[in-house]
């Protein structure tokens, strides 16, 4: 795993800048990237980002002797909840206000199951929450990740049993996706929820768990590390090229084969290379021109933002007649309010709880 400094490890947030602005540019600019979908690369980044962290942090408390569940939970809880549930009632206030409120596409967000809402039930206004899909994807995860580790705490699972649940994860997910393509007679719900649903994406996840357990001497030993460890334009270009197969442009010139490479081979592939670029990332040399981007105070800021500005870009960029630059602004101002008036205030409360404990 990379070291942290202060408490922090180097290079993430500048990887999460780069995500949250994939996602921002990519809902923005969306005619522009008919190609390639950068805006799911993104949320694909911060799900391995997300496994990397939250098990690193499990695992690190497990062998410390300070696992709680219960205290896992309670941290996730109010990391997560307030800013999202700010957003919520600020959305429906909006929507009732312009008469665009409809309880049909919005009862899913609140209580994190917009991620199996079948595209063949979506209006326009299921846009407003539609990005909350992934953030019912983390949640669902941090409470199977959660019990994953209390068995192991128990010892009732040891760590190559770890390991081999990831990669048991990262086998089955594809077969998935593709029996959800290929079955007609699955229902909708989970047919209609390809690339949402949390059993079509937790390879993902099961990647940045892997990510966290392995150890960074086996890695750099690795003959495909020492092969690519220097070639991050080259890694960065196969990440592109393999997320083009799941493009709508390629299927009309290819047919359906192609996105059944993309369902079965495509996203391990992508996968493997975010994992392998995050490593090398995370691990760079501090004077290398790559970490002293990542590192610099702007990208680390707008990553410590990236929740936030998640949560607000989805409003602002609704098809709203006002300029573009007009939508920016009020996406830095949502989400810097709502950085510093509801996630750090209920941070520094929580841990200010937990210590007195």
């Amino acid at each position: 795993m990379g070291k942290i400094l202060n408490n922090r490890i180097p290079s993430l947030d500048g990887l999460r800048a780069i995500s949250i602005l994939m996602v921002v540019f990519g809902h923005a600019f969306k005619g522009y990237f008919k190609l390639i979908d950068i805006a799911n690369l993104g949320v694909r980044i911060f799900f391995i980002i997300s496994a990397y962290l939250i098990v690193s942090i499990l695992y690190r408390d497990v062998n410390a002797n300070k696992f709680s569940i219960k205290t896992f939970y309670f941290k996730r809880v109010i990391r997560t909840f307030p800013a999202f549930y700010v957003y919520l009632i600020v959305v429906v206030i909006v929507l009732m206000y312009f008469k665009m409120f409809q309880w049909e596409q919005f009862w899913r967000a609140p209580v994190y199951l917009e991620n199996y809402h079948p595209r063949s039930l979506w209006n326009s206004n299921q846009w407003f929450v539609g990005h909350t899909w992934s953030l019912a994807v983390e949640e669902q995860f941090y409470i199977l990740i959660a019990l994953m580790f209390m068995f192991y705490n128990k010892k009732v699972i040891n760590y190559s049993q770890l390991l081999k649940i990831f990669l048991a994860i990262i086998i089955i997910i594809p077969l998935i996706r593709v029996s959800y393509l290929y079955f007609k007679i699955i229902p909708d719900v989970f047919r209609g929820s390809l690339h949402r649903s949390f059993e079509t994406v937790a390879d993902s996840l099961a990647m940045g768990g892997i990510l966290a357990l392995i150890t960074k001497e086996k890695v750099v030993k690795m003959k495909v590390f020492i092969y690519l460890k220097d070639k991050i334009f080259i890694l960065v270009l196969m990440l592109l090229f393999f997320q083009m197969f799941n493009s709508s442009v390629l299927v009309k010139i290819f047919g359906l084969s192609i996105r059944y490479f993309y369902n079965f081979i495509g996203l391990t592939i992508i996968n493997c290379l975010i994992v392998l670029l995050i490593f090398i990332l995370i691990n760079k040399d501090k004077t290398s021109k790559v970490f002293l981007l990542l590192n610099t105070p702007i990208m680390k800021t707008i990553g410590l933002w990236s929740y936030s500005i998640y949560l607000w870009q989805q409003m602002w960029l609704y098809s709203w007649d006002i300029p573009l630059c007009f939508k920016f602004t009020g996406i830095l101002v949502s989400s810097v309010v709502s950085y510093y008036l509801i996630e750090k205030k209920f941070l520094f409360w929580r841990d200010t709880y937990l210590k007195k404990k």
